[in-house]
């Protein structure tokens, strides 16, 4: 009998302690299983982000290309506020993707950029869908609020087509006009977000400083640093009256538009002649 007592006993105590012991390990179990889709996740994003900084860097690479997903590209037409813009959309096979409004800087080529077009193409094989519009201003290298609201009328076509508010990414000159963009009214609902890559924070500031090389420096003093070329002949050229006699007003901006299109020995011939 006391064997039997203890053995009732023994039995007793064991089997809470199996039915904690049971949940522990599910609980385990499903702590570890968290942890590794959180990591896997993660993993993933990271994955997207390299591949995706590697790309503006080597567009070409046979890997980056495996890891891309097909990507359809075309050009489109939206309505805008001063008539149709011209478009490239990048649209992943992916469903369900996210949106991008990809803003060129000035350059004559526009959308037509290959730098540009590869970034696009960098974004769109990582699932997101851009959509860049034709800035004319910026094309024709002056800073107006025409680009303002393209950018802003792109953002709400691909709201539209999406869904869903989109991001918004503005290079060089773009990333401050792109600001612009979300500031107004008119676009505040179709803009999620900013990105404003390589852009200034202070256009009349950029400005003095691409005319004189001097700069303002955190701690209140100026500072001489060389201005880089492109950014103050692009402002000369939309202020040529500014910095040219009358009768040098079309030499002159022949001169800095050949330059501006890489075209030198055509911009030193003009400019000797």
């Amino acid at each position: 009998m006391p064997l039997i007592f203890l053995e009732k006993r023994e039995t007793r105590n064991q089997k809470p302690i199996s039915r904690l012991l049971r949940w522990s390990l599910a609980a385990l179990a499903l702590l570890v299983i968290a942890i590794a889709a959180l990591s896997t996740h993660t993993a993933r994003d990271y994955e997207k982000a390299t591949a995706l900084l590697l790309a503006t860097r080597n567009p070409d690479s046979r890997w980056l290309q495996l890891t891309a997903g097909r990507v359809e590209e075309k050009l489109v037409s939206i309505p805008g506020s001063s008539g149709p813009i011209r478009c490239r959309l990048y649209s992943p096979a992916l469903s369900g993707a996210r949106g991008l409004v990809l803003a060129h800087g000035v350059h004559r080529l526009g959308i037509d950029e290959p730098r540009l077009m590869d970034l696009a193409r960098a974004f769109a094989g990582r699932g997101i869908v851009v959509m860049t519009p034709e800035l004319i201003g910026l094309k024709n290298y002056r800073i107006d609020s025409s680009s303002i609201s393209a950018i802003g009328d792109a953002a709400r076509a691909l709201h539209q087509q999406l869904g869903a508010p989109v991001g918004v990414m503005g290079l060089s000159f773009a990333g401050g006009l792109a600001l612009m963009s979300a500031a107004d009214p008119r676009y505040q609902s179709d803009i999620s977000s900013v990105i404003a890559l390589g852009a200034y924070d202070d256009l009349a500031r950029v400005t003095r400083f691409l005319a004189t090389n001097e700069i303002e420096l955190p701690d209140g003093k100026t500072g001489r640093i060389p201005a880089e070329q492109y950014g103050a002949l692009v402002l000369v050229y939309a202020h040529i009256e500014d910095f040219f006699s009358p009768q040098d007003f079309a030499g002159a901006r022949e001169a800095i538009r050949l330059w501006l299109w890489e075209q030198y020995d055509a911009a030193r011939t003009q400019e000797n002649s």
